[in-house]
């Protein structure tokens, strides 16, 4: 069996697409004319850095030192507390076999049904408004879900004024996910423009709360009726395993990791590409997931926080809408026990620009901007050489940020995820047919966790990201198994092109 760690709305970007006729977000984009891939790889390479207007293929972002989380007012709210009680062990266990089948993300959550606020109704029933300093008012809910280590919750709206604030808390947290309700309306609002009029996609998913309990906080200005406030919160997801707290206890974060895995700390010649490569939770159906993805360059360095992971993780703009990404999320030092003093998250979803199975590719575009220090990374848009060498950077088990270095060994075909048995099969091919690569590691290997992240290929003296992780067979007991990465080339000259290098269109 190999194992896995690990709708497309084609929105197209209107500064990218100015030289090229235009193009907005509710229409079709401009069709680009691919790079070419028959010029000499370091000519592509050389392209795709930009020349002249940049001379690197990693460039840091502008960035943002804004957090999510703020200080929370001092003015105590009364929240209504809602209890679900415990979720049996057996029903955690049941979930657990299924992260180590081909083509499935890491599953960290469950969804639990909440009757008390299930309905506009009941929830409005609960919302205890008071007044606040500034003439307005707030209210709050509280969500306890017993023996979770996390909690998202799921809110769906119906009406929410877009000038209002939410916050969501740990109870007694000094600080809190300080979010713009009218960031919440931009998220809903791209769900609809991809068609999902669902109450999936009416419903926006609150950041990773640690503990057992979260709760949401809604705060209106003076002059806004609190009748303009219809929301339920018919679901929440159960976190039984928390990005939030592994990043609190130190080595613990690693403890469940294979021995074999090898914290990017070690490799100094890749501390730029590290700072491209973010842990992925999403949200999908309620259950909680982890992945890997990486921030991509474009070729005139615009800027654009364009996000690539895997289609097996991220395949629907629902998902995508959930998207909390969490950056330099690793070892302060080579084998450390302390994280990187960096560290940090972002909460506002992404719109999905490409999704397809036949490369594994996810294409997204981040909602907030990257924090400061990230860098976007270079790409090769040449097919892989085999027998370069080559290195992943992810996340495995969601834990610090791991490297496994190898070489590139062979093309691949590989099969579609089958529901009866949870598995896929690859066999070897060529450059011609192959839309996946093998990477054999001779140093670390990749874990549930690691789905979606990059492989880096050396070309000259840079590394370029040339595909992203769908599956494999590797392991710290099978070091020498496969590692299956879709082709970022394929997938560039298929649709990336258009958001990556529009410049020259017909």
């Amino acid at each position: 069996m190999v194992r896995s760690w690990n709708g497309m709305g084609l929105l197209a970007v209107a500064g990218l697409l100015a030289s090229c006729g235009g193009g907005s977000d509710g229409g079709s984009p401009a069709v680009c004319a691919a790079v070419s891939t028959t010029t000499a790889k370091s000519a592509a390479v050389n392209l795709l850095s930009g020349t002249g207007a940049q001379a690197e293929s990693m460039r840091q972002t502008a960035g943002s030192t804004a957090s999510p989380l703020q200080p929370r007012p001092a003015l105590q709210v009364l929240a209504r507390a809602i209890a679900l009680g415990d979720v049996a062990q057996a029903k955690v266990a049941a979930v657990k076999p299924l992260v180590a089948q081909m083509g499935v993300p890491q599953q960290i959550g469950l969804p639990r049904d909440v009757a008390a606020t299930g309905t506009l109704a009941s929830t409005a029933a609960l919302l205890q408004w008071q007044a606040t300093a500034a003439g307005g008012q707030v209210a709050a809910i509280s969500i306890q879900s017993g023996q979770a280590v996390g909690l998202r919750l799921g809110v769906l709206v119906k009406s929410l004024p877009a000038s209002a604030t939410l916050r969501v808390y740990a109870p007694g947290a000094a600080t809190a996910y300080t979010i713009p309700a009218q960031d919440v309306l931009d998220t809903l609002a791209r769900n609809r423009a991809a068609g999902d009029t669902s109450d999936a996609g009416r419903t926006y998913w609150a950041p990773v709360v640690d503990g057992t309990e979260a709760t949401l906080e809604i705060e209106l200005p003076a002059l806004v009726s609190p009748a303009e406030v219809q929301i339920a919160i018919p679901r929440v997801s159960h976190l039984f395993s928390s990005p939030v707290l592994e990043a609190k206890v130190g080595n613990t974060a690693k403890a469940a990791v294979g021995s074999c895995e090898v914290d990017v700390a070690c490799s100094p010649s890749y501390a730029t590409e590290s700072n491209a490569v973010a842990r992925m939770n999403f949200v999908s159906g309620g259950a909680a997931y982890l992945c890997t993805g990486t921030l991509v360059n474009d070729a005139t360095g615009s800027g654009t926080p364009y996000f690539l992971g895997a289609n097996h993780c991220v395949s629907t703009q629902a998902a995508a809408s959930t998207l909390q990404t969490w950056w330099f999320y690793r070892a302060s030092t080579c084998s450390g026990s302390t994280p990187d003093a960096a560290a940090t998250t972002r909460t506002g979803g992404a719109t999905l620009l490409y999704a397809n199975a036949t490369t594994d590719t996810s294409f997204m575009r981040l909602a907030d901007t990257p924090p400061t220090g990230a860098v976007f990374a270079g790409w090769s848009v040449n097919a892989p050489t085999l027998g370069d060498a080559a290195a992943g950077l992810h996340h495995p088990q969601g834990s610090w940020q791991a490297i496994s270095s190898g070489v590139i060994s062979s093309f691949l075909n590989c099969t579609g995820l089958m529901a009866s048995s949870l598995d896929f099969s690859c066999s070897v091919s060529n450059q011609a047919n192959g839309n996946f690569v093998n990477a054999q590691f001779s140093r670390g290997a990749t874990e549930e966790g690691s789905s979606g992240s990059p492989l880096f290929e050396t070309i000259g003296s840079g590394h370029y990201l040339v595909g992203q992780l769908y599956g494999g067979s590797s392991s710290c007991s099978n070091p020498t198994g496969s590692n299956a990465y879709g082709r970022f080339d394929v997938a560039y000259n298929a649709a990336l092109r258009q958001w990556l290098a529009p410049s020259s269109c017909r």
